[in-house]
């Protein structure tokens, strides 16, 4: 064993043992030499224990021990192409398992096997071990596409620093995502101690080849980003033919198809290919619609394509056209016949252009909500409206100008569960029940399965069912007044209260410990909900209610039911949501039943934020209150009600209490006080809150002629303006990333220099990306951002020009799905390229015993450093100690007077024999104890 030193300097600290050691024996002149001399020792040893510890000590051995790890790529071109170009049909999981089985064959006692699979993400089945991982489930679908960059670079972070190290990638070699030849130079550059081994870490490869013939890939689809309203534009198709193919070109805008061939029947263009590229320019006139989305298909004859997820691509060409009023409507989803169409229908006959949608039809981005200038939620619940969806609403109006509109109803605003959204700030109205009305109106304890199985990973995601879980409790427990109470319960075989039942005075701490639950364990449903029940009997609230979450079969399961009904008895209901396919459905499902509560199987656990909001929202009391009452017109001047006197009765609204902030208008009340229209401006938008509906609780405003004019007056008022001048924009994504390009000109064409230019970026998926644009050239201003998958990319740019914001510009661009599935061929020279920069070897899939995956040849011996700084620690105390023992305790005396009597008898009795040689030590040591006490009475 070698050491080591980080710090070298330190030992210097050594040297203070000289003028200690001249000290002590100077001063310690009263003890034996023995004393002195040992007391100088330990102290001296005492110093260079420290010195070597903050010198940074290590051991430093050679290790023998050999790891490998397999880099399996799962995705969905090796998934789709191999079975066709395998001799067997095999898929890439099974020519990796078969191919490992034979390989590591012959491990012998210090050789370790990992096991890495990697799509769009990587994830590691099996860290490196002596046990058998080549059975483990490799049979995971993380995300789109292929990173095979992010594959090496786990497989790199799991090596054990005291082994050497092997990678074995098997891909295709296809890659959509990151930089395989950037994490081959980090393996190639590995250091040899901590970090890695000197010489890197060599990569074999095992190439997935096939070369797919008769298909057609619709590479692009090119629309003008930007065009005049009411323009004819060109759009430019271009299809990729291996073979010589024929099939039909069909282009859809806004989900309605385009007739591309007018004097001919049929609304495809019918095409025939020649092997290679094939470009069509289509000519679109576009209406007045600001958003025109467009969607090329190709449809192939017989036998000319086998692949459909490469024959399809998006675009889209935004437009200074009409803007229109959007009304969700969460009355009677969007029919036009129901109750809901009230409101829309009057503002058409006024003349605004009104588009109605049900709440699950809400565009899905900035850039839907962009053909919009007022967006109305008539009485929709916020788990109808996704969270990101929610933070693109408040983007809408903060940044880009929109206006919105939130109206009352038995699912809105408090009772909707809009409370603790990134909706509510932005409401001219708090949305916490009167002062007056305050008083525990729920009871509810959250019972959270946090069993093994919970730490499963979900789908298309980094995150595991119970972190979703967590979040999902954390949304729901934000969504609860100050006043309802509140308890958490988690279970495995165990039952843990995190939070026994108090009032949600303190919910981010309640959220702490939500979000804090780890899996481990089994599942025992019964005990918990037995708990819950203790807590909510004698909790006064109008409602007491237990949501339990699990995903999968309790113990004792059949008991379960009973439970649910006891409780149910004693006025506490239950709901049940149940996760993932292993969970006992009809059994949960039961308890739901008995319980009195609502059941949820939720198959997708990405989710269950939105679930369990719907389950808060349908136990507790409703937030509103019913009768009718005459609105008070408050005097302050706003521009919604000017004109507007002697308005009807209402017969309800939904409870909240006006926010007290100077730019809030508060323009009608009830002649209690509570708030019924209130209105202010968010950045460069306009939000209101009507407490009321638009129909039943305004029943006799439908027939009074001021209905019309007050809903179209506030629709005007509170819309977006007309936009002024914006810059030219392009957004276009190359490979995986966005890139962005702004053009910054004034009125008249001169380039706008040094403007600060930031950017949000609203992936399809994701959390919102902030950058900043650089100035590239003269009025030129250009930056990018990740792609992570496929999907719309919305981009917000807010050009300022000092303290002076300029227009803002919405743009985006489309990441097309399915780009793994348009490279038809595998990559083999990028395969090569990766081993060859490594020191690594192309394997033969056919010859997995000449694979020696754990040869050890050209690879040196891992130096596998041990910090000694512990060691060092303990035995500067034991010194310590010692130092202070030998200058308190007069050890040597016992020693230089008893002793050295008892060895003078020794040797000046040896003739005397055994047995006188002996009593005559036993009286020395005699005379050196101390008398007994009862010596001591008797004398």
């Amino acid at each position: 064993m070698n050491v080591t030193l980080d710090q070298p300097p330190w030992l210097w600290l050594i040297a203070l043992a000289i003028p200690l050691g001249i000290i002590g024996l100077r001063c310690l002149v009263a003890m034996t030499a023995a004393r002195r001399w040992s007391a100088v020792v330990f102290r001296a040893a005492l110093i260079a224990c420290i010195a070597l510890a903050l010198a940074g000590a290590s051991s430093v051995r050679t290790a023998d021990t050999m790891a490998v790890i397999a880099v399996v790529d799962v995705s969905g071109s090796a998934r789709r192409y191999l079975p066709a170009s395998d001799a067997a049909g095999r898929g890439p999981v099974e020519i990796a398992r078969d191919f490992l089985t034979a390989a590591t064959a012959q491990r012998g006692p210090n050789d370790l096997l990992g096991l890495v699979v990697f799509d769009g993400r990587a994830f590691a089945v099996a860290t490196p071990t002596r046990a058998p991982v080549v059975d483990r489930d490799m049979d995971v679908r993380l995300s789109e596409g292929t990173d095979v960059g992010a594959g090496i670079a786990l497989a790199l972070s799991l090596l054990p620093g005291d082994a050497a190290g092997r990678l074995l990638l098997i891909s295709d070699g296809v890659e959509t995502a990151g930089d395989a030849s950037r994490a081959a130079a980090r393996a190639a550059a590995r250091s040899p101690m901590g970090a890695g081994r000197r010489g890197g870490v060599p990569i074999d490869v095992l190439p997935l080849d096939y070369d797919i013939r008769h298909e057609v890939v619709v590479e692009s689809l090119d629309a003008p980003p930007h065009a005049a309203a009411g323009a004819a534009v060109n759009l430019r198709v271009v299809l990729h033919a291996t073979d010589p193919a024929r099939g039909t070109l069909r282009l859809s805008g806004e989900g309605r198809p385009l007739d591309l061939t007018p004097d001919d029947p049929g609304e495809g263009l019918a095409v025939e290919l020649e092997p290679g590229r094939n470009v069509f320019i289509l000519p679109v006139q576009l209406d007045a619609r600001r958003l025109h989305r467009f969607r090329a298909v190709f449809e192939p004859g017989g036998g000319a394509d086998t692949v459909a997820e490469n024959n399809t691509a998006e675009s889209f060409t935004l437009t200074p056209g009409q803007g229109s009023v959007l009304v969700v409507d969460g009355v009677s989803n969007g029919d036009p016949a129901g109750a809901g169409a009230v409101l829309p229908r009057t503002l058409l006959d006024s003349g605004l252009d009104v588009t109605t949608v049900a709440p699950h039809a809400i565009p899905a981005d900035l850039l839907g909500l962009q053909a919009f200038d007022l967006v109305i939620l008539q009485n929709v619940p916020a788990d109808a409206v996704p969270t990101p969806l929610q933070e693109q609403l408040v983007a809408y109006v903060r940044d880009v100008g929109g206006g919105m509109v939130m109206l009352g109803g038995r699912e809105s605003f408090g009772a909707g569960g809009w409370r603790g959204t990134p909706i509510e700030p932005v409401l001219p109205v708090t949305l916490d029940l009167p002062e007056r009305l305050v008083a525990p109106e729920l009871a509810i304890a959250f019972v959270i399965d946090r069993s093994g199985s919970m730490g499963r990973s979900v789908m298309g995601s980094d995150r595991t069912q119970q972190q979703i879980a967590n979040q999902a409790t954390a949304t729901a427990i934000r969504s609860l007044a100050p006043a309802d109470l509140v308890a958490l319960i988690v279970f495995h075989r165990e039952t843990e209260v995190v939070v026994p039942l108090a009032p949600n005075t303190d919910p981010d701490r309640t959220i702490q410990k939500a979000l804090g639950v780890s899996p481990g364990g089994g599942t025992n449903v019964g005990p918990a909900l037995e708990e819950a029940g203790r807590q909510l009997r004698g909790a006064n609230a109008r409602s007491r209610h237990i949501i339990v979450l699990t995903d999968g079969k309790s113990m004792n399961a059949d008991q379960l039911p009973a439970i649910a009904a006891r409780l149910a008895d004693a006025g506490i209901t239950v709901s049940a949501i149940t996760v993932g396919d292993d969970a006992d459905v009809r059994g949960m499902e039961r308890v739901a039943e008995r319980g009195g509560g609502t059941f949820h199987n939720v198959l997708n656990p990405a989710i269950l934020p939105r679930v369990f909001l719907r389950a808060v929202r349908l136990v507790r009391s409703s937030m509103i209150r019913e009768g009718r009452f005459d609105p008070v017109t408050l005097p302050a001047a706003s521009p919604l009600t000017a004109g507007l006197a002697d308005t009807p009765p209402l017969f309800g609204l939904t409870l909240a209490q006006f926010r007290e902030h100077p730019a809030v208008v508060n323009a009608i009340a009830t002649p209690e006080g509570e708030p019924v229209l209130a209105h202010w401006s968010v950045g460069l938008g306009q939000v209101a809150a009507f407490t009321s509906d638009a129909h039943d609780w305004a029943r006799d405003w439908v027939g009074w002629p001021g209905y019309a004019r007050f809903w179209t007056q506030a629709a005007r008022v509170l819309a977006r303006p007309p936009a002024g001048r914006t810059f030219r924009s392009t957004t276009q994504v190359e490979g995986d990333r966005l890139r962005m390009r702004v053009e910054a000109v004034d009125d008249d064409g001169r380039p706008l220099d040094f403007l600060s230019v930031p950017a949000t970026v609203y992936p399809h998926d994701g959390a919102p990306i902030l950058t900043v644009l650089e100035q590239t050239g003269p009025g030129v201003y250009e930056g990018h951002a990740p792609v992570t998958g496929a999907g719309t990319y919305v981009t917000l740019i807010k050009p300022r020009q000092g303290d002076r914001a300029l227009s803002p510009i919405v743009a985006g661009a489309v990441a097309a799905a399915g780009v793994e599935y348009r490279e038809l061929k595998s990559d083999r020279a990028r395969l090569d390229r990766i081993a060859s920069s490594t020191g690594g070897r192309t394997l033969d899939p056919a010859a997995p015993g000449a694979a020696n995956l754990f040869d050890r040849t050209g690879i040196e011996p891992t130096r596998a450093s041990s910090p000694l700084w512990r060691s060092l620690l303990v035995a500067a105390l034991v010194l310590l100690l010692l130092d202070i023992g030998t200058r308190r305790i007069a050890w040597d005396r016992w020693f230089s007077r008893e002793l050295g009597a008892a060895v003078r008898d020794l040797a000046g009795g040896r003739s005397d024999g055994p047995e006188r040689t002996a009593a005559g030590l036993a009286r020395r040591m005699a005379r050196a104890r101390p008398p007994s006490p009862a010596a001591l009475d008797q004398g």
